[in-house]
Order: C-alpha cells, then structure tokens, then sequence
C-alpha cells in the first residue's frame, strides 16, 4: 500500500509518499520539499501575508499532481503545524488552502505535533525511555518517554526560523528562560529531529569522514555542536551554504539551530544528541503501531519480496550468547534476505546496504556493525572503519563472527533449497 503524508510546516512544506509493508513499517518512494516560509516574519495574532499564502498554493497545486498521478496512494493525511496555530488567519487558510489540494489540512495543536513526533522517533530508533525534540522554523516540541509511553509534552516558540534574526545572545537567552518553565531535567539520553538538526548531522559527519551515507541514529558530539554555534554564527548566508551539507535554503537557518541544539545539549547534560531522519510525518504515518528492531528486519526481507528468514535469527540467538550475539544474527539474517533475494555476493550488498541506506530501528553505529560483520565474510575489514563505531571488537573477533554467519547462511539456504 502507498500513502502520503503533506507537512505544512512554519518553514516548509513537504510531501513524502510511503510503501507501507503488511507489519506497519515502510520505506520512503519519494519526497517532494518548498521552503514557504509561511510563518517568516509572523507575529503571535497576527495574519498570514497574502504572498505567503500564495506560495503555499502553488506548493500545494504541485503536490496535487503527484497525488493525481500515482493512482497507488491509498491514504493521505495533511497537516499544519504552528504557523497555523500563531496567525489569527490560520484557520481561514488551513480552509482556502485544502480547496487548493482537495483534502482537509488539519491544524494540530503543540501537543499533538510533539507527540506525533514521538511516535515517529520511538518507532524508528531503538530507544524506550529519554527526551526528543523536534526543532521545527517556528517551534520546538521537546517530549519525555518513559518505558516507551509518552509522559509529558512541551511546545515552545522556539524555531529555527523564528530567531535566524536574532543575535546569539538573544537566543541563547530565550531558549534558556523557556526551558527554566519546563519540570524536565538531566538525561542519558537527548533525541533529537527536524530539518535542521539532520542537517547538522549532514554536515558533522562528512567533516568527520564517518563511512556512511545516512545520518538516522547518528551520535552528534555536543563539543562539535558548541563549536558549529560560535563558527556558524559569523558566517554569512553564501558562507554557510557552501559547507558540505548546507543547502542555500538551510543556511538561512542552520546558525539559530546550531546555537538552540547547543543549548539543549548544555541544559540536559547529555555528550551526544542521537539524531533521527523521522519524526512528526511518521508519527502521523505509523500512529497507533509498536515498531521495533525486529520489526524492521522484517521489513526489509518483505521489501525484497521474500519470507523472512526468522528461524535463522532465533537459531544464533540461542547458539552465541554475549554483548554482540544480535548484531551477528541481524547480519546473517540481512544476508540470508538478500541471498534469497538473488544476489550474487549477499555480504556485500548487506554491507553497503547497511553503509547507504537508512536503517530504521537501529542507531547508525549499529548498523555500520552489521555491515562490518557482513563484509568480514569476503572482504577485509579496516580498523579506522571499527574504531569509528566506537566498539571495544577486535578485528580478529569479526572474522571469527564471519565465518559463524557465512556457515549459518549456507546451511539455511541450502535448508529453504531442499
């Protein structure tokens, strides 16, 4: 099944259309982005410019095709974000708009955006308790999870967009007065989303030479944020765009997220912030669903159009016991899809699947190490690519998981063949 979901957001408006799998998790077909800036210069209680309304038109007229076009999206749910909610018109244009697209944009209130966000980080990471935050143009919701259950929701008028004018001090000022009203304090874990924080992430990791293509569940250092906020701050607008990562369209706003991430960072105590590729558009897109790890595996396997190899995965889970017995049975797992799937060489694809695809249900680090355990079975492994996921395994302990994947492989396939 394929369905969409339309993002009007205080920045952007986006269109991302989604193949949804028999289990609830999806893979991403396409996605369409105009930044319209609908809530640039918006004051609370005030209106929605004309010129505003009428880029959000055309964005939405173009949308339009794409829906019109693909005669496979069976669902598609829009909705606007605190723009909306701000302008003293936002409901008249909400109504005008969804005439333009020819189906109902709803507007969701700060709690609702938080949470839907939520969902969309807990379905796609492996994490059940901690704070996430997404960082829209116009607001900032930050959310507490316990356990997996969402506890507590704050929507503060925090954007990247709404401060780009302002001076450092400024922001750090107004970010540090609202997160005083908050009851949140201390945690292990920060989780953060939206455009910006992405493409911070974008940015760190092509500077750090990190041997991927995907930043979902990348570990953003909080000393390289502090210092993208003091450095970012004295660029000017063609400067920043032309650092790797930075589009024109993000550089107007990437210096005020910089200095806002810095001081969630600072205020939550945290050495990293784990970045997410998802959040309010697949809180929307899989609300009401559990996901997790397991789930995604299965996922890929359905993707390929093959059954999904569980016996093999529960057969090295109950063989290899220890602090990587999971990761060696996701790689024979991966490797037995793709086998299956008709590769040639399924431990390369599985490694650079895992090294250019995003992976959700798994941090990037874990991903890469998958992958690692996959290449270890033809190829070499480098000891930079190891050090870099920050994993105490020797390279003489991977290739020993090598081959326990590459003999489990071949006496399952040969299994599924008879």
């Amino acid at each position: 099944m394929y369905h969409a979901v339309i993002d009007a957001g205080y920045n952007s408006f986006r269109i991302v259309i989604y193949e949804v799998f028999s289990n609830g998790t999806f893979r991403t077909i396409g996605s369409l982005k105009y930044f319209v800036r609908i809530g640039q210069g918006l004051e609370e209680g005030k209106f929605i410019s004309e010129d505003r309304i009428e880029e959000a038109e055309i964005a939405l007229k173009n949308f339009k095709k794409i829906l019109d076009s693909n005669k496979k999206i069976e669902d598609v749910k829009i909705v606007a974000t605190s723009a909306f909610r701000y302008a003293s018109n936002g409901e008249e244009a909400s109504k005008r708009l969804s005439k333009v697209i020819g189906k109902e944009i709803r507007i969701v209130s700060g709690e609702e955006e938080g949470r839907y966000s939520a969902i969309g980080m807990l379905n796609t990471l492996p994490i059940s308790s901690g704070i996430l935050f997404e960082l829209g143009g116009g607001s900032l919701e930050i959310i507490e999870v316990n356990s997996g259950n969402i506890s507590k929701v704050y929507q503060l008028p925090l954007g990247a967009l709404k401060l780009s004018k302002s001076s450092e001090k400024e922001i750090r000022k107004k970010v540090d007065d609202n997160l005083s009203t908050t009851n949140l304090k201390n945690t292990k874990i920060l989780v953060g989303s939206g455009g910006n924080v992405r493409a911070l992430a974008k940015l760190d990791e092509k500077l750090s030479s990190f041997n991927s293509r995907s930043i979902h569940g990348y570990f953003l250092p909080s000393k390289q944020i502090n210092k993208y906020a003091t450095v970012l701050q004295t660029l000017d607008l063609e400067d920043r765009s032309s650092l790797p990562g930075i589009s024109k369209d993000r550089a107007l706003t990437i210096h005020s997220a910089a200095i806002i991430l810095d001081e969630l960072a600072k205020y939550f105590g945290v050495e990293n912030i784990l970045v997410s590729s998802f959040g309010m558009r697949e809180g929307v897109l899989t609300e009401g669903k559990k996901l997790d790890r397991n789930s995604w595996l299965e996922g890929i396997a359905l993707s390929h159009c093959v059954d999904p190899p569980h016996a093999i995965m529960e057969d090295i889970l109950s063989q290899i016991d220890g602090k990587y017995s999971f990761y060696i049975a996701s790689a024979t797992y991966l490797a037995s899809v793709f086998k299956m799937a008709g590769y040639l060489n399924p431990y390369d694809i599985c490694y650079r699947f895992t090294k250019n695809a995003v992976m959700p249900g798994f941090t990037l680090n874990e991903a890469i190490l998958i992958g690692l355990l996959c290449k270890s079975v033809n190829s070499k492994v480098k000891k930079r690519y190891i050090k870099a996921i920050n994993e105490d395994i020797s390279k003489k302990e991977i290739y020993n998981f090598g081959k326990i994947i590459k003999n489990a492989v071949n006496k399952y396939i040969a299994g599924v063949r008879i």
